[in-house]
This record gives C-alpha cells, sequence and structure tokens, in this order.
C-alpha cells in the first residue's frame, strides 16, 4: 500500500505541535495580565483604612512554561480576600479569576479550532 502524502501530513503535524505551546504561551501570558487589571480595579476596600498598599503590590509573574501567576505581596490579602471572625471577607482576587476564566478558556478553544 502506498500512501501519498504521509510524510508531509507528520512534518506538519510535527510543526503544529512545536508551534502550540509558543501561541499557548502568549494566550496565558495575556490572561494572566488582563487578570492582573482586574485584580487591581477590584481591590478598592471600603471599610477600614485603605491607603492603596495592596493595589500597588498586585504582580503577575512567570513561573515557567505556560505558567502565569497573578499575586498580591501584601501580607494581610489574605485578611481581605477570606475576612476574619472581626472583619466581613471584601474578595478581590477570585471574582476577577471567575470573570477571567470563560475569557482564558474561549481564547484556547479559538486556537485549537
Amino acid at each position: 500500500m502506498d500512501l501519498k502524502g504521509l510524510d508531509m501530513l507528520l512534518a506538519n503535524l510535527e510543526r503544529m505541535d512545536n508551534d502550540i505551546e509558543g501561541d499557548v504561551d502568549k494566550i496565558v501570558k495575556n490572561n494572566a495580565i488582563e487578570q492582573s487589571g482586574q485584580v487591581t480595579e477590584n481591590a478598592v476596600f471600603t471599610e477600614g483604612y485603605q491607603t492603596g498598599y495592596t493595589r500597588r503590590n498586585i504582580e503577575t509573574e512567570r513561573v515557567g512554561d505556560m505558567h502565569y501567576r497573578t499575586i498580591s505581596k501584601s501580607e494581610h490579602s489574605g485578611f481581605l480576600e477570606y475576612g476574619t471572625r472581626y472583619m466581613d471577607a471584601q474578595p478581590f482576587v477570585y471574582p476577577a479569576h471567575f470573570d477571567q476564566k470563560p475569557v482564558f478558556l474561549s481564547d484556547l478553544k479559538r486556537l485549537v479550532e
């Protein structure tokens, strides 16, 4: 049996495999940056003493290939996000995550279609 074009098909599949990692990394990076902006916008706290320290310390960092992280380096962000027994929670990270998740999935879906 003789299959014409099989070598070209395999070469194209190999090229697509190598190229897709860069595209996915770009999508992950752009979505992490967008999420960081949303987290910063959400970091407006209505109760207590606000200085802007938490907003200034929100960063996006690259952890590895196709792996980015949006973090708040302020020591008290966990207390703001989850609350304490004396203070109600004022979430600012999780709402941004849940808003960005469908955008991220649609970007990845568009890449593979």
